[in-house]
């Protein structure tokens, strides 16, 4: 994280020995490591947040392609439907309906004659 060295560790526990001196120095230590663990574990769950971010994103460009793909294929079936649409009227019978009106029954009664 630091990438610090052999000598850069070495060098820096000398300087804090120096300025907190012998007492305090394991106290001191503890301190430093506690903040440090700390800081790391917010790095951490930084990089989770911004992780599961990436997937989110990633997840709506997804829904965002198969909605383009679904608006396509409505428009082509619309203009499928359309084309079916203008297609010929139903074409004509070949052959001819006569409508007659019946002949009247005649009757079958007998006349009275007088």
């Amino acid at each position: 994280m630091f990438d610090i060295g052999f000598w850069e560790l070495f060098v820096i526990l000398i300087l804090a020995l120096l300025v907190v001196g012998p007492e305090r120095l394991p106290q001191a230590a503890r301190t430093v490591g506690f903040w440090l663990g700390k800081a790391r574990r917010y790095v951490e769950g930084v990089k989770e947040e911004v992780a599961s971010e990436f997937d989110v994103t990633e997840l709506k460009r997804m829904v965002h392609n198969q909605e383009v793909q679904i608006n396509e294929l409505q428009s082509q079936l619309k203009e499928t439907v359309s084309l079916d649409d203008t297609s010929p009227e139903t074409p004509e019978p070949e052959y001819e309906i006569i409508e007659e009106e019946p002949a009247p029954a005649e009757e079958t009664r007998p006349k009275a004659t007088d």
